[in-house]
């Protein structure tokens, strides 16, 4: 993202921590739905494999919260562009490793799952909105041992919000299989937004269920 969005993104988050405090409203989350994304998030993932985890975009870091609730006691690292939001995040999860800082500046470091939860919600002014939900998704595969997850506002409305930035789900998957075999597409835990999972290698994920059939019936 470049830097008249950066301040067109700051500005408006910093309004919004004025109105609502450390609230999700302040992130453009409504009660109850940034939970729920969460939990899309970690179940594309294989958690149980995961020491370390990265929150691209952390906002007040609450994933952190999250995760501890869910028994995940690994090293979490949260990073956003708006300080004011880290401020608070720290003075609310002072256990969280959470950084003023972009994901293109951390290309030295890795972690074994990389996720990113609403940061590409919103229509950029300047610069191509597809243009950096490529480049960012590259960046977190680049930073991932396991996976990188994250989620997004689908094509598939009935309504369209102007300042909603409404993305293609086969475009993103169709770009995701340019980075590794094996994607995973989630449609189904919203009725307006999906996720997308990268992953580093081939493995079949810890639950899953085929039936092999073979020809001769």
């Amino acid at each position: 993202m470049n830097a008249a969005d950066r301040a067109a993104y700051a500005t408006r988050y910093r309004e919004r921590l004025v109105r609502y405090g450390h609230d999700p409203r302040t992130l453009g989350w409504s009660n109850g739905r940034q939970e729920l994304r969460f939990d899309a998030l970690l179940a594309a993932c294989p958690l149980d494999a995961a020491g370390s985890i990265l929150d691209v975009g952390c906002g007040f870091g609450d994933l952190f919260a999250h995760l501890r609730a869910r028994g995940w006691s690994g090293h979490y690292t949260g990073v956003d562009f708006i300080p004011d939001l880290i401020e608070v995040g720290r003075g609310a999860h002072p256990e969280a490793d959470l950084r003023v800082a972009d994901v293109s500046e951390l290309e030295g470091e890795r972690f074994d799952l990389v996720i990113a939860s609403g940061i590409f919600n919103a229509v950029l002014l300047h610069e191509d909105p597809w243009k950096n939900v490529s480049k960012t998704l590259a960046a977190m595969f680049r930073l991932c041992r396991v996976a990188a997850a994250s989620d997004f506002i689908s094509s598939y409305v009935d309504y369209e919000d102007p300042g909603v930035l409404y993305t293609e789900p086969e475009r993103v998957f169709a770009f995701a299989k340019t980075l590794t075999r094996r994607v995973r597409l989630l449609h189904d835990y919203l009725p307006f937004e999906f996720a997308v999972a990268i992953y580093r290698d081939d493995a079949v994920m810890p639950g899953a269920r085929f039936r092999m059939i073979d020809g001769a019936g």
